[in-house]
């Protein structure tokens, strides 16, 4: 395994964890960090241009100068990396995970290079249009055609081509349909170890919905949640005295400025992130926990919240996560249209059933079975051995 060994720490979010003792990773250097630097020489443009009436409301440095994406400077000294792997280690198959897509880029040299087969995965989609993202600026038209035409030099290039959902499948089905017969679905997973070995732990004494990460303001419905809880507050059902929604993320900003803006400030607890060791057993004291999505993306709070045994609060589109909900997590509310009324009917109707003691717990033995990570590893397995050996001669 190949990782970056100075990471841009103004973009990243750097962990603690290292990798499994059992992989041997190696490190290369970027030449250069794009991401303060243009962020600085932007916020300049902005202020020079302000004075003659101009507002720049996205960042068109990045879409110039950073061309995959802004971790391109990871790329020479890693390729030179990776051609030295291959052939001290006879390395028989190149595995790339995207994104970053800089990162395809480096697999595509190294097979153009070397001849071995090349396997791709998507965690995330990288030029399709997606209509549920409605808030964040769009790219403009030059960016949009580079970014298809790299996208579509990927798909040629790859023998197999993993993505993590059923819908990112068929809708990269539908645009390239000579990638048919190379592409394949893995989910995300979980990882039953690490989730099982938290006990049932008591539930907090108020009522509590939580969230953590990421928060997906650009899509649709960002506020909706707020104005839920503003509409129980107006009414009187819920107060600092029997309810709290507990966010743990690098948002706070923004989840703070929100709630003030729908007066709900008394109920929301906003923290910085926490790692996963510690934030699971909250999550587990917490009632319901709160899902959002960007379609055809599947967040990895779905597949650990479903193994903590935990009911979710999903305000997401319909289709495949929803599917899984249903199928797995009996208690849990799925908000499909762009209600606020019916999200406020959802918490109420789950405040009420606990304290009724009716909730119903997750299937999460037959949950595991399909999306274990030892499971989808045997999967995935499966699927280079059926596959790879048949493209290898002509790749």
């Amino acid at each position: 395994m190949i990782s970056v060994k100075n990471p841009d720490r103004t973009y990243c979010l750097i962990g603690n964890e290292d990798p499994p003792c059992e992989i041997c990773t190696e490190y290369s250097y970027s030449i250069i960090n794009l991401y303060k630097f243009l962020g600085k020489c932007n916020a300049l443009l902005a202020h020079m241009v302000k004075v003659m009436g101009i507002k720049i409301k996205r960042n068109y440095l990045y879409d110039i100068f950073c061309i995959p994406d802004i971790f391109w400077g990871w790329i020479p000294l890693t390729i030179i990396k990776g051609l030295k792997l291959i052939k001290r280690n006879h390395i028989d198959v190149i595995y790339v995970s995207c994104s970053p897509f800089s990162a395809a880029l480096i697999g595509i040299c190294l097979k153009a290079v070397t001849g071995k087969p090349l396997i791709i995965d998507f965690r995330d989609i990288y030029a399709l249009e997606v209509e549920s993202v409605k808030y964040a600026s769009a790219k403009p038209l030059f960016r949009e055609k580079i970014d298809k035409w790299f996208e579509n030099k990927i798909l040629n290039w790859v023998n197999l081509f993993i993505v993590t959902s059923k819908e990112m499948q068929s809708m990269y089905e539908q645009k390239y349909p000579q990638i048919d017969a190379k592409i394949f679905t893995v989910h995300n997973g979980v990882e039953p170890e690490v989730l099982s070995a938290y006990r049932p732990v008591p539930k907090y004494l108020k009522f509590t919905i939580a969230y953590a990460g990421n928060f997906y303001f650009e899509a649709v419905g960002r506020e909706l949640f707020f104005e839920a809880l503003a509409l129980l507050h107006r009414k009187g059902e819920i107060h600092k005295a029997n309810f709290q929604f507990i966010y743990y993320g690098d948002w706070s900003k923004a989840i703070r400025e929100m709630s003030r803006g729908f007066h709900v400030e008394d109920l929301v607890l906003v923290n910085p992130s926490i790692s996963h060791e510690t934030l699971f057993p909250i999550i587990k004291r917490s009632h319901l926990q709160l899902l959002r999505i960007i379609k055809p993306m599947i967040s990895t709070k779905l597949f650990e919240g479903i193994a903590l045994n935990i009911p979710l609060l999903a305000i997401i589109p319909a289709g495949e996560v929803e599917e899984i909900i249903k199928e797995y997590s009996p208690s849990s509310y799925v908000v499909t249209d762009q209600s606020s009324e019916k999200i406020a009917d959802a918490i109420l109707d789950a405040m009420h059933r606990y304290e009724k003691n009716k909730i119903q717990d997750n299937n999460v033995c037959d949950f595991l079975k399909r999306f274990s990570r030892e499971n989808l590893t045997l999967k995935i397995m499966k699927i280079i051995e059926n596959n790879i050996t048949l493209r290898k001669d002509a790749s």
